[in-house]
């Protein structure tokens, strides 16, 4: 996600044929010519969906291309963003089942070398907290260790000393703050009980044992299966991505998985019979920490605790992908979106999709397709257009000036050379993300803010010299007759 590639237009083709193993056939079709448009408008280049209905498969159906131009097929791996945070959550319950830990217990007697600052507060923080984001961790600090494409067996302690130190700014289980840190540590919890990778034991203990052969926690093991790069967004046409993968992530969002293994996990879901005990699993999809009206946070879950529609779901993305893991356990359904393309501006795009698959399937009405404006975008680049054409309005100006007040042009300049030492750190306070973040989730966004402060400080440094040259001239040519 770092510089501008090639344009690269995906075709949005069919590539395998219509799975249908239950359910009407107009359900299916309209869940087919919804896609159609909804992959058409957002130009997406590859995408997979499944949906699981009453234990069988509904549909299965793939769209499209992978980056190095292969088709996009039912065993295409792509990265799931935070849908990571269920599947590391149930190896947590896993180990709950095996007592190896207790979702109460305070982290400090699993992972002791890792040590924070409490800022005053009387709680420390428990499992529970971890699991939904209630530790006191802010999303700001997880950020700052998040996405850094690191490798390797450590990747994931080398994270956490990073992390080291880190201040609460709440007291342990008051506020939620969705936070990559807290499934981080989780992440780190699970290696030092088992005595395992995090990789390995997920592998081992929830992989396998579902069936999930081609889901995967490390870039070596995603590179052997072939797993590619998606797309960036340039105001909606998809550019190919740099390798945006970090082991240490595994636990929150840099999970490898396909449609076809997604599937099997939907099952689990849905039947509720393998793995946990029914106690456990019960815990496992319950809602812990109420977010607004009828919404809650679960143990790695987003739950709608509507009487008439109770549901749980979570979304995923990395730089280049976009998930969406959505179940319906009242109507014995679930289904899983991937899509290899991603921009924070064009977020609301597989939220709608979500939305749509969804209604479809409970109401088998054709949703409407939420058009995308990419202000995001688009405003950045107004703002250098119009700043270039006034920084040169403004230098001419004071060219053709013969008379000027030499401490208001200097004020200029200097306010202007303020601007552009604040704009990127006014950006982050505005996104409350740290830079590196904003780079790599909307990275158009942030070259065109880095154009505006380069386009800033040179406004204002040859507005500067510009005004001095012309005191100088001003004053050499006022001395001129004393000289004569």
């Amino acid at each position: 996600m770092k510089k501008l590639s090639i344009f690269l237009y995906a075709c949005l083709t069919l590539v395998f044929p219509l799975h249908v193993t239950a359910g009407s056939h107009d359900q299916t079709e309209l869940i087919e010519k919804y896609m159609g448009q909804a992959l058409d408008e957002y130009q997406i280049p590859g995408a997979s969906l499944t949906i699981v209905q009453k234990g069988k498969l509904l549909l299965q159906k793939n769209w499209g291309i992978q980056s190095n131009g292969e088709p996009v097929t039912k065993d295409t791996l792509f990265t799931i963003g935070s849908v990571s945070k269920p599947l590391t959550s149930l190896a947590i319950m896993k180990l709950v089942e095996q007592r190896k830990i207790e979702l109460d217990h305070e982290i400090d007697s699993y992972i002791p070398s890792f040590q924070y600052n409490q800022n005053g507060f009387e709680k420390k923080i428990t499992i529970r907290h971890l699991l939904t984001h209630t530790s006191g961790i802010s999303s700001y600090e997880g950020l700052k260790i998040a996405d850094q494409n690191s490798r390797g067996e450590n990747a994931i302690n080398d994270a956490v000393n990073k992390l080291n130190k880190v201040k609460l700014n709440h007291e342990p289980g008051l506020v939620h703050q969705y936070s990559p840190a807290n499934y981080l540590l989780l992440g780190s919890i699970i290696e030092n009980v088992t005595g395992e990778p995090f990789s390995k034991f997920m592998n081992d203990e929830i992989y396998t044992q579902l069936g999930m052969n081609r889901t995967v926690s490390t870039f070596k093991d995603a590179s052997k299966l072939g797993y590619q790069p998606g797309y960036k967004s340039f105001f909606g046409k998809p550019i190919k991505s740099k390798v945006s993968y970090d082991d240490s992530g595994a636990p929150y969002g840099y999970t490898a998985s396909t449609a076809d293994d997604m599937s099997k996990y939907i099952q689990l879901l849905l039947n509720k019979d393998k793995l946990l005990s029914s106690d456990l699993f019960n815990q496992y999809i319950s809602p812990q920490v109420h977010r607004k009206d009828k919404m809650y946070y679960g143990l790695g879950w987003r739950i709608s605790k509507d009487e008439n529609n109770p549901y749980f779901f979570h979304g995923g993305e990395t730089p280049d992908s976009r998930t969406e893991l959505f179940i319906n356990p009242k109507k014995n359904y679930g289904f899983i979106l991937l899509i290899n393309k991603n921009d924070f501006s064009e977020a609301m795009s597989t939220i709608s999709m979500r939305e749509g698959i969804k209604r479809i399937i409970e109401n088998e009405q054709l949703p409407n397709i939420l058009k995308m404006d990419y202000k995001m975008q688009w405003i950045p680049l107004l703002l250098t257009f119009m700043l270039t054409l006034w920084g040169s309005w403004i230098l001419y100006r004071l060219k053709r000036k013969k008379s000027f007040h030499y401490m208001v042009w200097n004020i200029v300049g200097f306010l202007l050379i303020l601007s552009s030492i604040v704009l990127i750190p006014a950006m982050i306070y505005l996104f409350g993300s740290p830079w590196h973040s904003i780079y790599h989730y909307s990275p158009v966004t942030a070259i065109f803010i880095k154009c505006l402060v380069g386009i800033l400080a040179i406004n204002g440094i040859l507005i500067i010299v510009m005004s001095y040259m012309k005191k100088t001239r001003i004053n050499n040519s006022a001395m001129l007759p004393n000289d004569i």
